[in-house]
């Protein structure tokens, strides 16, 4: 290292630029008289002896009288020492600033942009260890492979955790098993951003193909992650198929648009569906859990064919009712205002057909009973 960047660093470890000097002079000279420290260097002879005095106090040096006062370097066991483990600090404390730059304090913000999709697969990661109900994830295998373990801790909370990912031929590149990982897996042929949303509060997000131009979206806000919420239901999730899915009961609902999508034309057909529904009462914002047979199903008025509803039918208007023994209850879902409930998981307890279904071409009376 040159003299003048051995100086600076000196200045770094607590010296004086006056004390770097000197220190450095006699490490190059040896032993040498005080007056000549002084000249060989930038410090005022006014002022050397009290230097030497300094950086002998912080045994830099030693010094001794032969008529004059002489000064010479100690070995440096104890400053090498000493740099050493300031080194290792200053090193631990650029990767705290790093790490503070690229992961900004969360709580402290309704949103927050990152530069670094790492940073947003990390907080991801954070968010799926603590989500309580359930997750929608959109990611690549890479992404998505990096989040497994958390995932399979969610799903052993019970968590619903649907995911989409991209790419082709998943079923050979995903060869292991995905039981006690995910709820539902989906095939998405075209590429898109990372996306996770997690209990209607929290959303992650990076576009994924702007290499060019990287940053990362982190939000903590109940309407904005709604909003990422349709953009994953609508642009990801309703276009490709099912590549895995966890079949076992309870067969959980975390969205009242994909209840009513599957118990629609059942319910239409003469079905008696008994549900289970936890949510929050939407005059008190206090959890609710209600047991009980739905007895309508109300969404925007048009033209209903023989089919399950779409998503564009049941972006407007849409509630349930539900008859549990202590009431009559109205249930919306995400972002509810009007109705009694809004709905955060909607279980299946049973489905009872005691009427001819459409599918009895003679009339004659089909029973069926499925519970779980």
């Amino acid at each position: 290292m040159d003299r003048d960047p051995l100086q600076d660093a000196l200045q770094g470890a607590g010296l004086t630029s006056y004390q770097a000097d000197a220190y450095v002079t006699l490490l190059e000279q040896g032993m040498m008289p005080a007056v000549k420290v002084a000249k060989r260097c930038s410090v005022p002879m006014s002022q050397i002896y009290d230097v030497l005095r300094d950086l002998e106090r912080m045994d830099y040096i030693e010094t001794f009288d032969q008529d004059k006062l002489h000064a010479r370097p100690r070995e440096p066991i104890d400053v090498l020492r000493e740099l050493r483990s300031r080194g290792q600090l200053m090193n631990k404390a650029a990767d705290a600033i790093e790490d503070r730059w690229e992961r900004p304090a969360i709580s402290d913000h309704m949103v927050s942009v990152v530069k670094h999709e790492e940073t947003v697969v990390d907080r991801a990661r954070d968010l799926i260890r603590d989500t309580e109900s359930f997750i929608e994830l959109s990611a690549t295998v890479d992404q998505f492979r990096a989040l497994t373990n958390a995932l399979a801790d969610a799903h052993d909370r019970g968590v619903v955790t649907k995911v989409a990912v991209y790419g082709i031929d998943l079923e050979e590149r995903l060869a292991e098993s995905l039981e006690g990982t995910v709820t539902e897996l989906r095939a998405c042929r075209i590429p898109g951003p990372f996306l996770l949303v997690a209990d209607r509060t929290w959303t992650c997000f990076t576009p994924n193909d702007w290499a060019n131009r990287p940053f990362g979206v982190l939000i903590d806000d109940y309407i904005l992650s709604f909003i990422f919420h349709w953009y994953f239901q609508t642009g990801v999730w309703a276009l490709w198929e099912t590549v895995y899915e966890d079949t076992g009961p309870p067969y959980v609902y975390v969205t009242l648009e994909e209840f009513v999508r599957d118990v629609a034309p059942l319910w239409e057909d003469g079905a008696s569906v008994a549900v289970t529904v936890e949510g929050t009462w939407v005059d008190t914002n206090e959890p609710c859990e209600i047991t009980g047979r739905v007895t309508d199903i109300a969404y925007s008025d048009v033209y209903r064919p023989e089919r399950c509803p779409s998503f564009e039918e049941l972006a407007g208007f849409l509630r349930l009712e539900v008859a549990a023994d202590n009431g009559l209850y109205s249930v919306g879902g995400w972002g509810t205002v009007y109705e009694d409930i809004e709905a955060v998981r909607i279980s299946f307890n049973a489905i009872e057909f005691d009427e001819p279904t459409s599918a009895d071409a003679d009339g004659t009376q089909d029973i069926t009973l499925m519970t779980w």
